[in-house]
């Protein structure tokens, strides 16, 4: 797993978001912690999809990618897109994992993109 950088205040600023908005938005208000650390222990020990896994996903897949992402390392982004069939790898150029509260319309735009192009006919 990636060493996350607790002084980061980026970091700390969206953990205190994500404090808040659960505290709004759970049914359990009151067990963030106990959610953070199971997320903690997925981190640590998820996903583990084979290569063969991973090549029988028939959809669209867009990986999207931040360039200072403080969770996910670039080469198990690489390693999903390069065994998904298909899949397309977006670096998202001066973001940090939070890309989607960090800079909404850049990540809003990438995510519209690729909606738009696999987007059928009716």
């Amino acid at each position: 797993m990636k060493q996350i950088n607790q002084r980061n205040p980026l970091l700390s600023r969206c953990l205190s978001r994500h404090l808040q908005d659960y505290a709004q938005l759970s049914a359990t208000p009151d067990h963030f912690h106990e959610f953070a650390e199971a997320v903690g222990i997925m981190m640590k020990s998820q996903p583990n999809y084979t290569a063969h896994d991973l090549s029988k996903i028939k959809v669209p897949v867009l990986i999207v990618q931040a360039e200072q992402d403080e969770f996910i390392k670039h080469e198990h982004a690489e390693y999903l897109a390069h065994n998904i069939p298909n899949a397309k790898l977006i670096l998202l150029n001066g973001v940090s994992h939070f890309a989607p509260l960090q800079r909404p319309d850049q990540f809003n735009t990438t995510m519209l993109a690729f909606v738009s192009e696999h987007q059928t006919q009716t």
